[in-house]
């Protein structure tokens, strides 16, 4: 087991700088990369740990040492800024994995990884929460196991993600179930997904299908992607025969009147 003599590193302009739990804890604020990488160069220590550092940085360059990065997807899956945002947009497993870093993005050999398996009824604000909870998770057992490398990255159709301004427009010609689940996405508070309607632009916070049997009844006679109610923060349509209502949404509600929401 592992003795240690910590020292903190926290990027400048980062969540964790924010975080109150920094008041309880030495530490030290990095302002850029070039700092970061002084830093390493001048300072000894056997094995630097990142998680959500901004920096790529070169490994190959530095004194030769154990660099090793927790990342929150089920690596090799995943590599990229946003893997959770991903897991959610393509309805793949989430998870998380500590790996020893090289100069690739998100490569080198796993030390320890959980999945979380992906299920419909997941949104992206509850997969950062899982995520946070798989990443204790590796954290330990690679302590565990003396930051040892154990397990290769696996040939697979792996993908890629960091996110777009486009993957947040909600396009009406995808399926519903994709529409819902692209609104999932980006569910939390400081993102969500747009349109435009007419003039107005809208923010969309939540979606889901609507099953009641009086609401299909009476939707029957409205067709597809005509309002069939708005009010509040909430708008229900069809779409393919299907009632979706869109929630927490922003936006001058009062100017959707009935009619098709693809109608600019």
């Amino acid at each position: 087991m592992l003795n240690l003599d910590l020292q903190v590193l926290v990027v400048k302009n980062t969540h964790l700088e924010k975080d109150q739990i920094l008041k309880k804890v030495n530490h030290k604020i990095i302002q850029s990369k070039d700092e970061l990488i002084e830093y390493i160069d001048n300072n000894e220590f056997d094995i630097l740990l990142s998680n959500g550092c901004p920096f790529i940085l070169p490994i190959s360059k530095l004194k030769k040492r154990i660099y090793a990065n927790i990342h929150p997807s089920h690596l090799p899956d995943l590599k990229g800024i946003d893997p959770c945002l991903g897991s959610i947009l393509y309805s793949r497993d989430g998870g998380a994995t500590c790996h020893i870093m090289d100069d690739t993005i998100d490569g080198g050999p796993i030390i320890s990884r959980v999945k979380i398996p992906f299920s419909k009824d997941l949104d992206v604000s509850l997969m950062y929460q899982l995520s946070f909870l798989a990443e204790k998770k590796v954290f330990h057992e690679s302590f565990k196991e003396n930051f040892v490398a154990k397990i290769n990255h696996e040939e697979g159709d792996w993908i890629y993600y960091s996110r777009k301004s486009n993957d947040k427009i909600i396009n009406f010609n995808e399926d519903p179930e994709k529409i819902i689940q692209r609104i999932k996405t980006f569910s939390n508070k400081s993102q969500g997904c747009f349109f435009k309607y007419k003039n107005f632009e809208f923010k969309v916070y939540d979606a889901m299908f609507i099953n009641n049997e009086f609401v299909n009844d009476y939707s029957k006679n409205f067709k597809d992607l005509e309002i069939i109610f708005n009010y509040e923060d909430s708008i229900i349509f069809k779409k393919n025969g299907r009632v979706i209502k869109f929630t927490k949404v922003l936006g001058p509600i009062n100017e959707l009147v009935k009619g098709s929401l693809i109608n600019n």
